[in-house]
Order: structure tokens, then sequence, then C-alpha cells
């Protein structure tokens, strides 16, 4: 294992759409899927995505990026990726419409732990897409093999493992990191 590869919202952070999506009845949720892509392949502006997902489901998103909800840090999480940091190249993929993860969320010393962050919006695809999980592992320069995916949904970890990547689907730190140690080992 050359790299390990991080998904920011549900691993480094709380994962809100997910929490608001899984509030919403069954029958509306392909459409909050489908709003969710096209606004984080930067398809949509962000008045654009509120606003259609307030007409699928009457309720209006909280969106860390604009500040109209809060992000709490896995903190532990951070700290164990600056202990991995010395022996493995460290990357962050993230399904994100913005810049907010740089320009708000991590610090500048934060930010020193990856080697290389990929955004959903700068490169027009979405994670399950296996080809965007084959484009960070070039961004780091080594082979799908050769890397480790940290995600929280298990369809993401699917795409990674389509793309030829080993992965831990993270449920809570505790079982990620064991599971991460372990492939490691």
């Amino acid at each position: 294992m050359q790299a390990i590869i991080f998904d920011c919202f549900g691993v480094l952070t709380t994962g809100y759409w997910h929490e608001f999506v899984s509030t919403m009845p069954a029958s509306v949720r392909p459409a909050l899927a489908d709003l969710n892509k096209a606004y984080d392949t930067g398809h949509l502006t962000e008045l654009e995505y509120i606003t259609e997902v307030e007409a699928v489901c009457g309720t209006r998103p909280n969106l860390v990026e604009s500040g109209s909800g809060t992000a709490i840090k896995n903190i532990v999480m951070l700290d164990y990726i600056g202990e991995l940091k010395p022996t493995y190249k460290i990357g962050l993929l993230s399904n994100i419409a913005t810049n907010w993860i740089t320009e708000k969320f991590l610090s500048p010393a934060e930010q020193q732990l990856f080697d290389a962050m990929m955004y959903s919006h700068t490169v027009g695809l979405v994670k399950p897409d296996p080809q965007v999980f084959k484009r960070m592992a070039d961004e780091l320069g080594v082979a799908p093999q050769d890397c480790l995916m940290v995600d929280d949904l298990e369809a993401n970890c699917d795409g990674a493992r389509a793309a030829g990547m080993q992965t831990v689907h993270y449920i809570s730190f505790n079982q990620a990191k064991a599971a991460i140690n372990m492939l490691l080992t």
C-alpha cells in the first residue's frame, strides 16, 4: 500500500447531506440524488440547487459550504492521518460543489496532511464513478491497486473497488482505524 485516500463528509466531518436525505420519503430520494450529483459536478449553482431541492421535498437543505450548517471536525481521524503521513501518500477525495474544504474547513496545517485533494466540481465526476478514483490515484502518482479508500458510503467503496482499490467502509473512528491498520500490516 502506497496511498490512503479519505472522503470528507462522513469521515473527516459529519455527513449533513446523508442525514438530510434520510429524513425524506423514499419516493423523493432518487430526485435528490440527481440534484446533488448535478450540484457536486458544477452543473447547478448553489441557488438553483437549493431552490430545486426545496421544490422536490418542501424543505430547504442546510449547506455547510454556504454557512447554513455547522461542520464538526473528526479531530481523532485528522490526528491519525498525521501518524500515517510519514509513511503513505495521503489524498482527500470529496463530492462537493465548492472549495469549502480548503477555504473554510481545514486549517492550513491540516491541509498539509494531504498530498492531493480532489473535488468533484473540479473534475466533473462524482463518486462512485470508478474514473474519479483512478484520477485520484494518478494525482497521487500511484496505481489504483496501491491505494486504500476510506469512505462512509458503501456505494463509494464499491466504486473504488471497481477501480482496483482496497477499501474501508467508515462507520466509526475506532472501527475504521482497526480496519486500516489490519490492511496496512
